[in-house]
């Protein structure tokens, strides 16, 4: 992962004036500008048909890679009573997390040093398998599926197939030196679906196109879902 990333997202944190509502998380988890503005209803649309896609229930427990501020389990948890836990490596947003919901359990840690021996029901990724390279992104999803009693949830990923006309949109947002002042060293991994599918072959699971409504970024993105046994 890119340390000029890391130094990015290490940056946010929670101050004191912001209340914790579901807009301020979105906001700090980085979908707040740009291609990659999502507001709170479409925010909360996007959840719901993750939610339904996994058959989520009240009493499941739910971690999440990457949480950041938290807000992916934040919405989740205003449909459903859930047992939550996440990790980022930015300590600034787990705090946040934390804030937010305080008998999750979350952790300032990477990724890659996620604990397997604490299992959840489902183990998720929302937009962020774009910040690991495929050594990095294999290590982790590996663990994911350890740490899952029912299912993996990988989201909101590139699709190399749109790679190209992804950069190209863009780069023609901004102007050359605008763009190359934002996103200097800032690289994006993309992924086929059939990535994934190698990882874990013969294992029962579904990919299929982003389903955030009014989200830019959506043309370019799919996300898959991987289950262990059928829902209970």
């Amino acid at each position: 992962m890119s340390n000029i990333w890391q130094q990015i997202w290490e940056k946010r944190s929670l101050q004191p004036q912001h209340p914790i509502t579901l807009e301020t998380l979105i906001a700090l988890d980085g979908f707040d500008s740009g291609a990659g503005k999502i507001n709170p209803a479409d925010w909360q649309e996007y959840t719901r048909r993750i939610s339904d896609k996994l058959a989520l229930k009240s009493g499941h427990s739910v971690f999440e890679v990457g949480c950041g501020a938290g807000a992916f389990l934040y919405a989740l948890r205003q449909q459903h009573t859930l047992t939550v836990g996440g990790l980022d490596y930015a300590a600034g947003l787990i705090e946040a997390a934390q804030q937010a919901m305080p008998d999750g359990d979350f952790k300032a840690q990477p990724a890659q040093s996620m604990a397997t021996d604490t299992r959840y029901d489902f183990v998720i990724a929302n937009s962020v398998f774009h910040y690991f390279d495929e050594a990095m992104a294999t290590q982790v999803f590996q663990a994911m599926w350890q740490k899952a009693n029912i299912g993996v949830a990988i989201l909101d990923i590139p699709h190399a197939a749109t790679k190209e006309a992804c950069e190209r949109a863009r780069r023609e947002a901004l102007s050359e030196a605008e763009y190359e002042e934002k996103y200097r060293g800032l690289h994006h991994t993309y992924y086929t679906p059939e990535w994934f599918s190698q990882q874990l072959p013969d294992k029962p699971h579904q990919a299929f196109e982003s389903c955030v409504p009014n989200y830019a970024q959506s043309q370019y993105r799919f996300s898959v879902i991987f289950s262990k046994r059928l829902h209970g």
